[in-house]
């Protein structure tokens, strides 16, 4: 059975689990993505040999839609097609009507709703995507039940979000006294990090003497947080280390981490966290992506006020005062995460929603 996989673009974040399908389904799986994705900040970072074929992206209307050419030759042959479930892809609606009329499968991939919702405007267009489909690989279980929910008919699996195989997975602490914070993810003002900052300074003469925040990760607002810290004269106890994906290094920079911080709204960088056993802070009430999912509060996460300077200030404060319980937290944390999201329970989930 021949399958193809058809992407906007694909971060490093998917190097594991695409690793795990080329090995189990060699020359017959082949994936194209274009090299930016709506967000020029993301960028497809995975390397495949020739399983991989980088295409064209063509964006429309300011970047809110999108065209992708150069993949349909393979495409139209292949048994399965696994497509981006968005539709902002104008390309992607061609593909599903194309394979729908030479009776070819069509799996669509991606998140179960828009980021407004159910039952909303954008959400009908969705769904209207979603039944020309032959099936459906969602983010999360609470996703997938919904879904079966409003539609009974179609066959939908859950392949939750992973980063990492089970073997790669574990706590990790460091010799050394626990109190750093650690911000893994883009430098954009959606994650927040100025807010994150500025609690951090707010709380620092109330944390453990030498707690430092490190930002892992770059982006167009790294030059004024650096500004800040540099007015503030904070440069001994805020560092910033650039984009980081090498697994031995993310691994020494979260042994060093009391916990992560998430400001803004949580994504993968949640299960990253998880998978070394460090527990995560994070916003309350922000419109989070679906990896939310993950988090139990009081048994692997901290939560705080979404947006408020003072409430992100005293869950650090808090969650150093409580220190010896979240280290003793940590195993019992990589473990649930193993279990859940590894990238090889991705892997047999994307390849039960593909088979016949």
């Amino acid at each position: 059975m021949k399958i193809v996989l058809l992407q906007t673009s694909i971060g490093d974040y998917r190097q594991t689990v695409l690793n795990l399908l080329v090995q189990r389904l060699g020359d017959d799986f082949q994936v194209f993505a274009g090299e930016e994705y709506f967000d020029p900040t993301t960028r497809t970072r995975v390397s495949l040999g020739n399983n991989l074929t980088i295409i064209k992206n063509h964006f429309l209307a300011g970047r809110r839609l999108l065209w992708q050419a150069g993949f349909w030759s393979r495409f139209l042959r292949a048994d399965v097609a696994i497509l981006e479930l968005n539709p902002r892809i104008l390309s992607v609606w061609l593909a599903l009507f194309v394979r729908k009329l030479l009776r070819k499968k069509s799996v669509l991939w991606g998140h179960a709703w828009s980021r407004r919702g159910p039952h909303t405007r954008s959400d009908r267009l969705r769904h209207l995507m979603r039944k020309l489909g032959d099936g459906i690989i969602a983010y999360t279980e609470t996703e997938a039940q919904q879904l079966r929910d409003r539609m009974p008919e179609m066959r939908i699996i859950a392949a939750p979000n992973a980063l990492y195989s089970a073997t790669e997975m574990g706590p990790v602490t460091a010799d050394e006294l626990l109190r750093d914070f650690i911000f893994v993810g883009r430098l954009i003002a959606a994650k927040k990090s100025m807010l994150l900052l500025e609690a951090f300074l707010a709380a620092r003469r109330e944390l453990p003497v030498g707690s430092t925040l490190i930002f892992v990760g770059d982006g167009p607002l790294r030059r004024d947080l650096q500004s800040v810290v540099t007015q503030s004269k904070a440069g001994e106890f805020v560092k910033f280390t650039g984009h980081v994906s090498d697994l031995a290094n993310l691994r020494v920079l979260y042994a060093r981490a009391l916990a992560s911080v998430s400001p803004g709204y949580v994504g993968l960088s949640i299960i990253q966290s998880f998978s070394f056993g460090v527990p995560m802070i994070l916003a309350r009430e922000e419109s989070h992506a679906p990896e939310i999912e993950a988090a139990i509060e009081g048994e692997n996460c901290y939560v705080f006020d979404a947006d408020s300077r003072d409430s992100l200030a005293r869950a650090l404060i808090a969650f150093s005062e409580a220190r010896e319980y979240w280290i003793g937290r940590r195993e019992a944390i990589a473990q649930y995460c193993a279990a859940h999201y590894s990238a090889e329970v991705m892997a047999d989930r994307i390849l039960e929603a593909v088979s016949t």
